[in-house]
């Protein structure tokens, strides 16, 4: 599946919409004797029904499809696109060839790697980092508890 059409700032050239889905291409292929572009994963779903161009239902194999030529590649790394994270704060528009690269390292990710809070050195999603921090503080709690209560119990049987 493409990337929705709605995120791009501005216009899209209709050669760089998928006729599968109606999305921009991602990581699209071409079959050589149509000439027609593709999301490569709607394409490989295509042709695992019917092993025929969708547009003119030339023959195709999955085997002779090719990457697109480098303008088409070039054209579509330039669009600008809105990041993934947007519902959840993110305002960045990118360029598509950025997108990887920007999702990594947004601030908004919720599966961004980060640090625990609590110092504990473990590193998880963003979106997990309340609960599982909190259960981290509850199992060093236990522990408090546990090695207070040891200290306790010694404490009373050198009084014995």
């Amino acid at each position: 599946m493409g990337y929705d059409i709605t995120r791009f700032e501005g216009e899209v050239d209709e050669e760089l919409i998928c006729p599968i889905c109606s999305s921009v291409l991602e990581e699209p292929l071409h079959a050589p004797q149509c000439e027609h572009a593709f999301c490569k994963s709607c394409i490989n779903e295509w042709l695992s029904r019917q092993p025929s161009c969708p547009v003119d239902r030339q023959p195709i194999t999955p085997n002779e499809l090719k990457p697109v030529p480098r303008i088409l590649r070039n054209l579509l790394s330039r669009l600008l696109i809105m990041c993934d994270n947007a519902s959840f704060g993110c305002t960045a528009v990118v360029k598509l060839e950025r997108l990887e690269v920007h999702k990594e390292e947004c601030e908004h990710n919720p599966k961004r790697p980060v640090p625990c809070e609590q110092g504990c050195g473990l590193v998880i999603p963003k979106d997990e980092l309340r609960n599982d921090c909190k259960l981290i503080g509850n199992v060093s709690f236990g522990a408090w508890i546990m090695k207070h209560h040891t200290l306790v119990v010694l404490s009373e049987a050198s009084y014995l």
